[in-house]
């Protein structure tokens, strides 16, 4: 029996990734408005919610080439999530933006399902695109990592989140990247 325990670090970055790629609605929020809440207050809060994970995405990023906190893995498959790009779209971002936001108690609901949602991205290992990152050229692609070398023992797999600007990522071949923690990396290499 494989022993190698998974460890991914902290969530909160894979956490951050997921709110980032669904921050989108917080603008498209903030340009609807709401009657139940002042404009005011409305607009600012929204703005806050759509950069914030962005800002806290790239403190992360500056943190980790700063103390050159690298990681080589060797990437087994590698999936682009703009195959989901689709039902992102259709599943999630214009429920959440067609919802009815006329009455406080409205609002609530539904930033009670957006958390929920969130959850469930992150629980599942969805990870979409931030859409300043994606403005600038980096993707984010879902790759599995092999975590032992044990010949006699199927290997283990890691889920690893990569951001980076090139336009595949070549199975069984080594890829180093900056951590941002919760196995999430972004590549050092800028494109292909």
């Amino acid at each position: 029996m494989n022993s190698e325990k998974v460890e991914e670090g902290l969530g909160l970055v894979r956490f951050i990734l997921v709110w980032s790629s669904l921050s989108p609605v917080f603008l498209l929020w903030a340009v609807r408005g709401v009657d139940a809440i002042a404009d005011c207050v409305w607009i600012p809060v929204c703005l806050v919610l759509f950069a914030l994970p962005t800002v806290l995405l790239y403190i992360f990023l500056r943190i980790s080439r700063y103390y050159h906190n690298v990681k080589t893995i060797t990437v087994v498959t590698a999936k682009d999530q703009r195959e989901h790009l689709l039902t992102y779209l259709f599943a999630m971002l214009i429920p959440l933006f067609d919802a009815n936001l006329d009455e406080v108690r409205d609002v609530t609901s539904v930033f009670i399902a957006f958390i929920f949602i969130t959850f469930l991205f992150w629980h599942v290992r969805l990870h979409y695109m931030n859409l300043i990152f994606a403005i600038l050229g980096y993707r984010i692609y879902t790759v599995e990592v092999k975590l032992s070398a044990a010949s006699e023992m199927p290997a283990r797999l890691a889920t690893y989140a990569i951001i980076s600007r090139r336009h595949y990522l070549p199975e069984q071949s080594p890829l180093t990247g900056y951590r941002l923690g919760g196995n999430v990396l972004v590549d050092e290499k800028n494109d292909d």
